[in-house]
């Protein structure tokens, strides 16, 4: 199980190279007679990193969705290696385990807080550790040192340990290493009740850079990093066995041109004109989603009818279209939700509907681009009611393509995009009388409020693009690598130097400068448990008896509470992260030792930096 595709992994100095790993390849492979050939696959990971490629070129790493003979193996790589691709072959059975078994029947469920939904089998986790493994030992070949690997999304989360081993088992400690995950992270109570909680954090952890789309989907991630593996963490980063491992936030987006040019041809031109007159005289509703249970589509056809229900005299002039994009129909799950939303259809459109009017228009299909496009264009207003989403780029899409009818966008709280689309309005995706109100100020709204948000949305829109993410994951990504190696290059302070430098220090005065927290004592939010030990303390009196030697310690921590711990020792006092100093009693006992004099002390020997301080803020 390893990639046909490879090249020579020893030390070079060819530019670095970017890979991109995924569960799929973006391509569908075709055979005709004896010759294979591919065209370009449709998805959100397709079209964001299509962006990508228009600003560098990389290489595309992933699985060709199904397996192949020996034969057949050699020409596909060949085929993929002119177009920048390399193939991870995996077995029928450890495809199907991997992929359905495990990543979508367990982390795809928890991630979006359906725990319910979760059915965890130990062939399943056995399948995705192989998978995952496969994958590494095909990069392996692949990769040299210095190159740029980033890895995508929840299928993948234990690679970055994996292929980091491997590499460092070759001695190629140079390799940058990222990871991105597109859907949610749940919070740490819901993340915790995954039975291999520790193996999946740990895999992504061996990354030098994991990216979110929102500061709440990384905030999420850190505080199961702390509760669940007990590491420490910050805003932005994680310590992991001696390494600093970065967070970022970066929103994904989409081409905005594309569907810019695309409304300037004839095809959706005329396309757009046909429903202009179809739905002549009514205001159109649109929506576009995979037919999911985190997409609210029940939820968006229940808000609907209690609108028709409490503003009759919409019934007959707003239509809802829904495109329902067909997703795993041989789960039962999803058969159960394609059911209950054909009866929600059927009964809307019975109890509302006439011969002349059908309030919601039900396409269970995907469509054509040119399509979708003319759907979002002619719409008045677009619905999203996600339950819970990674980002939806659905609304990215229907705000590109509105700059001449200036659509309102209605969106769930619950999706990613939401904290980024300020025109929008927010709605409990849950609420259905608070959907329904949205959906009737919508209709409503002036067309000068309408144009000044779609001007907020438009512009956030079209900077913050497909290719702005990936541009921007990379660089942050090179950023911390040549942060990492140059702080690999600093000389460590071990005891043997520091005593070396010590004894060398025969002329004037020896003076150490000792951090306190983290240093001579654990980092400790309550004082009363940062006390120094006694050891330390001992340590201290010996330092302070040696000839020409002062010694201060440096903290942030109170004035009291370093006067009452260091009482009775000779050392000098640096108090609230430097504001206040008070020197050792050996200072002015002489010329030799130090000055005599030097700025105001208070009655307990401390000098303040500042002339002026106001210390009542503390009281508030």
């Amino acid at each position: 199980m390893a990639s046909t595709s490879s090249s020579d992994n020893t030390q070079s100095s060819d530019p670095a190279h970017l890979i991109v790993v995924s569960n799929r390849l973006p391509v569908t492979l075709a055979q005709n007679g004896s010759e294979w050939s591919f065209k370009l696959s449709s998805g959100g990971l397709v079209s964001a990193l299509s962006g990508l490629k228009r600003e560098m070129s990389f290489t595309w790493v992933g699985w060709p969705g199904k397996d192949f003979g020996e034969s057949d193996r050699v020409k596909i790589d060949s085929l993929l290696r002119e177009n920048s691709c390399g193939a991870v072959y995996l077995d029928d059975e450890t495809a199907e385990l991997y992929y359905n078994g495990f990543a979508n029947s367990i982390l795809w469920p928890l991630f979006h807080y359906h725990p319910g939904e979760m059915i965890f089998e130990e062939a399943a986790w056995d399948a995705y550790q192989r998978a995952n493994r496969a994958f590494a030992e095909a990069l392996l070949d692949m990769v040299k040192d210095g190159d740029l690997v980033w890895i995508q999304d929840y299928h993948l989360m234990l690679l970055p340990r994996m292929l980091r081993g491997m590499l460092d088992a070759r001695g190629l400690t140079g390799v940058k290493i990222g990871w991105f995950l597109h859907t949610p992270f749940p919070s740490s109570e819901l993340y915790r009740i995954l039975p291999v909680r520790r193996s999946i954090l740990e895999g992504v952890l061996a990354a030098d850079l994991l990216g979110f789309h929102t500061y709440d989907y990384a905030r999420h991630f850190l505080s199961s990093c702390t509760r669940i593996l007990g590491l420490a963490s910050a805003p932005t980063s994680v310590e992991a066995e001696g390494r600093t491992v970065h967070v970022g936030t970066f929103p994904i987006g989409i081409d905005p041109g594309k569907f810019a040019e695309a409304l300037q041809t004839d095809t959706v031109q005329r396309r757009l004109s046909e429903l202009e007159r179809r739905f002549d005289g009514a205001r159109v509703v649109v929506g576009v989603d995979r037919l999911d249970y985190i997409k609210g589509v029940p939820q968006k056809f229940l808000a609907f009818e209690h609108f028709l229900s409490e503003h009759p005299e919409h019934v007959g002039h707003v239509v809802l279209v829904q495109v329902a994009v067909p997703s795993r129909g041989d789960v039962e799950e999803y058969r159960q939700l394609i059911a209950s939303v054909n009866e929600l259809v059927g009964r809307i459109n019975g109890r509302f509907g006439t011969v002349e009017y059908t309030p919601i228009h039900f396409l269970h299909k995907s469509v054509a681009f040119d399509e979708l496009v003319s759907l979002y264009a002619v719409a008045d207003v677009c619905l999203i009611t996600s339950t819970r989403d990674g980002m939806n780029l659905v609304s990215y899409e229907y705000v590109a393509s509105q700059q001449a009818r200036h659509g309102v966008l209605v969106l769930s709280e619950f999706a990613g995009a939401a904290q980024s689309l300020s025109g929008a309005l927010i709605v409990n995706s849950w609420n259905i009388e608070e959907v329904s109100d949205a959906l009737h100020q919508a209709l409503a709204m002036a067309p000068a409020q309408r144009e000044a948000n779609f001007n907020s949305l438009y512009k956030y829109v079209n900077t913050h693009t497909a290719a702005y993410w990936g541009v921007s994951f990379i660089n942050e990504l090179k950023r911390v690598s040549q942060a990492a190696d140059e702080l690999a290059q600093l000389p460590q302070l071990t005891a043997q130097v520091a005593q070396t430098a010590f004894g060398a220090a025969t002329q004037g005065l020896r003076v150490l400068m000792l951090d306190y927290d983290g240093t001579l004592s654990a980092t400790r939010t309550i004082p009363d448990f940062a006390r120094p030990s006694p050891q330390t303390l001992r340590t201290l009196r010996r330092l302070v008896e040696l000839p020409r030697t002062l010694v201060y310690v440096v903290s942030g921590r109170i004035r009291a509470h370093m006067e009452r711990w260091f009482e009775g020792i000779d050392v000098g006092l640096v108090a609230e992260h430097g504001l206040f100093y008070r020197h050792p009693q050996a200072v002015g006992q002489g010329s030799a030792q130090g000055p005599a004099q030097g700025p105001p002390q208070d009655a307990n020997g401390w000098t303040c930096l500042v002339e002026h301080t106001d210390p009542q803020w503390r009281e508030t």
